[in-house]
């Protein structure tokens, strides 16, 4: 990493990117070391936290796909932030072993990064490990958030997704980021109908994976979805509901 890499990546320069608003840089700051994504996805992300809550949107936010809980403390932070009533809750899906394998319809750079595995198995292939005790730790003991705001699903999302009930009733931000086409698929197939007009369905990896961006694809022409997808950065997207 040359020292121009460093720098951009520094926590320093995210606390930067994310003035003049104080709270926004704040988080960008606080989340730099439990993330993979780019300060600009999350200035994106703090935006559309934002924006459901100033629209009064209904619903909580859910995060499937959570690694080291970068994403998902910035999106508790934003709930801290807007959320005057301290109604919603953040539900934060992952298997915390890593990725499971991907498929066929995944493509060959899926294959390559897995090792060469392409079965589908909900078995870890070792990347994007993280520790539900560490996430906990950074969610609650650094960050400062209530225990009584977060909800954590342990476990492969085929197993967690179909069995959540109403403790998930509407949902205002949807966050997939989940890599796979079955990953993404399920997500889809379980949260987006609990999502009103006005919600937000935040893709990271449409534009990195293929078979999340042919997930997304198929599932928005089967229910003829023409909402916009807008592009944030070189890898993810977004839409919201109409």
């Amino acid at each position: 990493m040359n020292i121009y890499q460093k720098i951009i990546n520094s926590r320093f320069f995210w606390f930067l990117q994310g003035l003049p608003d104080f709270h926004r840089a704040y988080a960008l700051f606080a989340i730099r070391r439990h993330t993979m994504t780019s300060a600009r996805r999350s200035r994106m992300l703090w935006k559309l936290c934002k924006q459901v809550l100033k629209n009064h949107i209904p619903g909580d936010f859910v995060e499937c796909g959570v690694w080291r809980g970068g994403s998902a403390g910035l999106m508790g932070l934003a709930l801290r932030r807007f959320d005057q009533n301290h109604m919603r809750k953040l539900h934060l899906f992952d298997s915390f072993e890593g990725l499971p394998q991907p498929g066929i319809a995944d493509g060959v750079l899926a294959f390559e990064y897995s090792g060469g595995a392409n079965s589908g198995l909900l078995a870890s292939i070792h990347q994007c490990v993280a520790d539900l005790d560490d996430v906990q730790s950074f969610i609650f003991n650094e960050l400062k958030l209530s225990k009584n705001l977060v909800a954590f699903y342990k476990g492969w999302f085929q197993d967690t997704v179909p069995k959540v009930g109403k403790e998930v009733e509407n949902i205002s931000l949807l966050r997939l980021d989940g890599d796979w086409y079955e990953s993404t698929k399920i997500c889809l197939e379980g949260f987006y109908d609990r999502i009103p007009r006005g919600g937000v369905i935040l893709l990271d990896d449409y534009f990195c994976w293929e078979g999340c961006k042919k997930a997304t694809d198929n599932f928005r022409g089967k229910h003829r979805i023409l909402s916009e997808i807008i592009q944030i950065d070189r890898d993810s997207a977004y839409w919201v509901k109409h």
